[in-house]
């Protein structure tokens, strides 16, 4: 436990709140878009093909 707590950086609040917004949305947005483009164009083999509108 106290060789953990020694190698994990401690981050403040504001710290935090800067990585949340300006890394893990933006990076998160772009996994949801690039799943969704996957999705859309078949290059999961069909896997959500019970799952199409319109096509």
């Amino acid at each position: 436990f106290a060789m953990v707590k020694a190698i994990v950086p401690r981050y403040r609040y504001d710290q935090l709140m800067r990585i949340g917004w300006k890394v893990f949305l933006p990076l998160s947005l772009g996994w949801v878009a690039l799943v969704g483009l996957f999705a859309q164009y078949g290059f999961f083999w069909g896997a959500y093909q019970r799952w199409m509108v319109g096509g």
